[in-house]
């Protein structure tokens, strides 16, 4: 027994070590829709070198979204910061897929247009949508394959999914639409509920079904967001948000993030509270006083850059 206590001792040890162990390192990047976040040097002296961007599938036909895209692609650029592109629904017209000949059209002018982007995602929350016609997974299927044709040497991810209760349902139907061909082999996910709430049900599911890499291309502690409305039972509904817990849910994303090794990049998004919005899990508040969830992205970022 004398001899016992020592190896028991060792063990608990051992353990308390492990259990303070720092997570597996990741590469953290921004996702955000200004070009004037990059611009900040609290940002650009930090060593985040990848940033996402959402985008209309017909942002091509407006000169106001190609401004706001020009200036977006100045800034990365300028910072030495390489972009990942989402397309996803149109802002001036009802949500509606369209055909893929129509989708490649618009997207061959948006790569002609930046040719230093070479990461892209065919569809932003395919299963966000409700009606079957603005979530069709054969549809996605058919702009990632026309995504794969336009750019051969391009890194594609499969689609930028978000953790609700369709999750796995979706996915089973989009990997079903590959179904005799190599499917996607990189996904992104907006994984908001795990973050904000004790869950991490979207996380493991996404590292169950899905094949290959997986980014969560965009998340975040939320601050605030508009009230959700009335529908069908959702677990977005267990989303928690607030001041005092976004430095603790910053550091539950890289806590999921270390699930696996397989999750190899974090988007936190975004930059900047904005005055007027439904939104907020920025890093800096609409007055540019940075939060307390900024220094976890910080020193995130660092742990990162030194992989």
């Amino acid at each position: 027994m004398r001899r016992a206590k020592p190896i028991v001792a060792a063990f608990l040890l051992l353990g308390a070590l492990v259990a303070a162990a720092p997570a597996q390192a990741v590469t953290v990047g921004l996702a955000d829709q200004l070009g004037a976040s990059f611009q900040d040097p609290r940002l650009t002296e930090l060593p985040v070198r990848h940033a996402r961007l959402s985008v209309a599938w017909d942002a091509m036909l407006y000169r106001w979204q190609r401004e706001e895209i020009d200036e977006w692609m100045r800034g990365t650029q300028d910072a030495g910061i390489r972009a990942l592109v989402t397309f996803g629904r149109s802002r001036t017209r009802p949500f509606s897929l369209p055909k893929p000949a129509t989708y490649r059209r618009h997207v061959a002018r948006f790569m002609r247009r930046y040719p230093a982007v070479r990461e892209y995602s065919p569809w932003n929350e395919p299963n966000l949508a409700v009606q079957p016609r603005n979530s069709d997974p054969r549809r996605i299927a058919a702009y990632y394959r026309m995504l794969r044709r336009l750019c051969r040497t391009c890194t594609l991810l499969g689609a930028d999914v978000v953790d609700n209760s369709r999750l796995a349902s979706w996915m089973r139907a989009y990997l079903h639409a590959f179904r005799g061909t190599r499917p996607p082999q990189l996904w992104g996910l907006h994984n908001y509920v795990d973050v904000n709430s004790s869950s991490s049900w979207g996380t493991t599911t996404m590292l169950r079904l899905a094949p290959g890499k997986l980014w969560f291309t965009e998340t975040g502690a939320i601050v605030a967001r508009k009230k959700p409305s009335s529908g069908p039972p959702d677990r977005r509904r267990l989303i928690r948000t607030g001041r005092r817990r976004a430095p603790r849910a910053t550091r539950r994303v890289f806590r999921l993030a270390a699930k696996s090794r397989r999750i190899e990049r974090v988007y936190i998004y975004h930059w900047r509270a904005g005055g007027v919005s439904s939104w907020d899990s920025a890093l800096v508040t609409e007055k540019g006083t940075l939060r307390p969830s900024f220094k976890v992205f910080a020193r995130e970022a660092r742990r990162g850059a030194e992989r």
